[in-house]
């Protein structure tokens, strides 16, 4: 079992309730959480994530400037934040359908302390997750560019006359006399 991550998250309140902003901070431990800020309405947060990503976005509906949908699935389609959108008990089963396929946490208000603090974990561990995830995929697109220079650099040798096994030696061995890598080495031959 993994150890919990020492990381600390951002997270974005957009609400124009006091009562609703004062209790989802309070689930908000200081020791996972070094940025929260609070935005009353769905312009004033899409200025904010014009400044700066955030880890978690929540929203509580309907917002001064409108219900909040709208705004919603521009975060969608603009960032990778994890989202959580309060509404009304009785719009929950049509929000709550209509924004689950996109990856949107809905909760029903009134809203239960434990419920809330549980979405805020999860969002927590997609969002350790999906880093995980992304760190792969560039280790991975790194070997993949690596290889392809590489590979260009061996084509090159032989053209000019080298085996592919002796154009495969002289690249490792120019990177470890001039201390080097070999995408460095294969870059300076294609270069040529």
């Amino acid at each position: 079992m993994k150890e919990k991550s020492d990381k600390r998250y951002s997270v974005l309140i957009v609400s124009s309730s006091e009562q609703f902003n004062t209790m989802t901070k309070k689930i908000l431990p200081d020791r996972r959480f070094d940025v929260v800020e609070i935005r009353k309405s769905a312009s004033a947060a899409r200025r904010e994530l014009l400044v700066r990503e955030y880890d978690i976005i929540i929203i509580n509906a309907p917002l001064q400037d409108g219900m909040g949908t709208d705004f919603v699935m521009d975060i969608v389609d603009k960032h990778s934040s994890g989202i959580i959108f309060a509404v009304p008990t009785e719009l929950y089963s049509n929000a709550n359908d209509h924004l689950i396929d996109y990856g949107v946490l809905t909760i029903s208000k009134p809203l239960k302390l434990s419920e809330m603090e549980r979405m805020v974990k999860l969002l927590i561990a997609m969002n350790d997750r999906l880093r995980q995830a992304q760190k792969k995929i560039r280790t991975l697109t790194e070997k993949m560019d690596e290889l392809k220079v590489v590979s260009r650099a061996k084509i090159l040798l032989v053209e000019r006359g080298m085996k592919e096994s002796e154009a495969h030696e002289h690249i490792i061995r120019e990177a470890m006399n001039r201390g080097l890598t070999k995408r460095q080495v294969a870059e300076e031959i294609v270069d040529d």
